[in-house]
């Protein structure tokens, strides 16, 4: 009770806050659905008739009961009663549907899963919801599982699920009936609901025996990168459902995966440009995603060589960097919690002035708005990469210092974020130089605080001596005395004070040189 009125409590305040509090900036941000292209979105066509809903299920054990399929099929041991709940969520901003994704164990889709998807797309929202609104969410959820408060939702249909076949850590879940039943059930439930599909009604086509293999959703997903060449991409969460069940794998270095369990027909792929920390959009609004292929024993390997996916990718593999990789001892950036959701980049395809990425404070602490938008669709791999990086740097500066975030000076604000992404993006790209100097506000600081006289000329900081003698200190270091600093000699006074480095005498003139 007391954590749904401090939901409630939370709800009210927002929209208070939306009423009052709203700034210029963030309001124009808010385009409306029919501003936005259709182009590209999944089109639904007829709704299907429920083969896993108790009802039909219970016709299809009755079925299996007069028929008397085979003596070994004991249909009588299986009951038929609710595993799940087919529910439809209708979150009324994005603060709802930030509390919805709070709970990783919800697999949620932004179509309803009882449709026939006529024509295959990236994304889709529903031409009922209201402009401004997310789109519904669907999801099959276990019986007994709280569903959380806050957001309005609807059951849509109780679920009879008996084939989800799941890993589970001593190997596959295990069945009190014999798989053989199990698919006898499904069959005939799919049967007397018309989707059997062409090569499983024809009988004299394919034989029983090879419907009833198996199969597990694996594949890779690479990326051709401007600077590299081709690579796997790390940490995308991939989805492969079938009805209902959802199995799920993440890539590896290399970009394979291979999903949490095994299907017996077809089923479809899926991934979202999105970890539980953070969530790509495509711009502000709609959220960034790729439809796979659909199929049985369909293998999902898919090369990105050009177009907004790339954009994506290269965006998602920095902010996974930053949260979940080596990131040399940094803060992470703010992380998905009750009153700081997931946080959301833009992905913009347009330019913005000069402007290569930007961030933003307003509303982040309810997942109101895009905080982070990147401008950088016509830039190389590596200069995507690397605004990326300086974004979630002012991300996790703010995070890590609200009070004083929006009082620092931005030489200060600005300094810090280049001198983070030069680090962190060096260890994607070797020989990165760094972000360009824009004086007064973009200096190399941090650069000539951590490289040695040996690296003058493989950056962009000063390549005199004279001017950067200093060496030695860690990028964790800086970040540390930069907690509560506000101004550039404050800065500079705190790192001189808290570390015993033997070149720390030579931080004034370096500190004069940028400034």
């Amino acid at each position: 009770m007391k954590k749904h009125s401090l939901r409630v409590l939370a709800l009210a305040l927002i929209g208070i806050m939306l009423y009052s509090c709203q700034k210029e900036d963030e309001i124009k941000e808010q385009v409306t659905t029919s501003q936005y292209s259709t182009e590209g979105m999944v089109k639904l066509g007829k709704q299907l008739e429920n083969p896993y809903s108790v009802e039909n299920m219970r016709n299809a054990l009755d079925n299996l009961k007069k028929s008397n399929v085979s003596a070994k099929t004991s249909v009588g041991e299986i009951e038929i009663s609710t595993t799940h709940l087919y529910v439809k969520f209708t979150p009324k901003n994005e603060a709802e549907l930030s509390i919805l994704k709070r709970d990783s164990t919800f697999i949620l889709y932004t179509y309803p899963l009882d449709y026939e998807i006529k024509e295959n797309g990236d994304f889709y929202r529903d031409p009922e919801v209201p402009e401004g609104q997310p789109t519904y969410q669907y999801c099959a959820v276990k019986v007994g599982k709280e569903l959380p408060s806050g957001v309005e939702n609807e059951i849509l249909e109780d679920l009879f699920i008996p084939d989800e076949d799941k890993d589970t850590e001593k190997g596959t879940s295990k069945k009190s009936v014999p798989d053989e039943v199990i698919e006898d059930l499904v069959d005939e439930a799919l049967r007397i609901t018309g989707n059997i599909e062409k090569e499983e009604n024809e009988s004299n086509l394919v034989s029983k025996s090879w419907r009833r293999s198996k199969w597990r959703p694996s594949g890779k997903i690479t990326m051709h990168d401007d600077n590299i060449g081709n690579i796997g991409i790390e940490g995308l969460k991939i989805r492969a459902r079938r009805w209902f069940t959802t199995h799920t794998g993440f890539t590896n270095t290399r970009g394979e995966f291979s999903c949490n369990g095994r299907f017996r027909g077809k089923a479809r792929y899926r991934l979202d440009w999105e970890r539980y920390h953070f969530a790509l959009r495509s711009g502000g609004f709609s959220s960034a995603e790729k439809k796979g292929p659909r199929g049985r024993k369909k293998y999902w390997n898919w090369h990105i060589t050009s177009g907004e996916h790339k954009y994506y990718a290269t965006i998602f593999r920095a902010a996974y960097h930053y949260y979940y990789k080596n990131n040399k001892g940094l803060r992470r950036p703010p992380k998905n919690s009750f009153w700081r959701t997931q946080i959301k980049i833009g992905a913009f395809t347009q330019t913005k002035d000069d402007k290569s990425g930007a961030h933003s404070t307003v509303w982040r602490a309810f997942g109101l708005s895009t905080p982070i938008k990147i401008y950088a669709y016509s830039n190389t791999s590596q200069q995507v990469y690397a605004t990326t990086i300086h974004e979630l740097a002012h991300a996790s500066h703010w995070n890590m210092d609200k009070s004083d975030f929006n009082d620092t000076e931005s030489k200060v604000k600005e300094s810090w974020a280049r001198g983070v992404e030069w680090e962190l993006t060096r260890m994607e790209y070797f020989g990165y130089r760094g972000g360009s100097t824009y004086m007064p506000k973009y200096t190399q600081v941090v650069v000539d605080m951590i490289d040695l006289p040996s690296e003058l000329d493989s950056n962009r900081g000063s390549e005199i001596l004279s001017q950067d003698d200093v060496q030695g200190y860690t990028i964790r270091q800086i970040e540390d005395a930069l907690m509560h600093k506000k101004t550039w000699n404050s800065w500079r006074n705190n790192i001189k004070n808290k570390y015993n480095n033997e070149t720390k005498n030579k931080l004034d003139a370096l500190f004069n040189y940028w400034n």
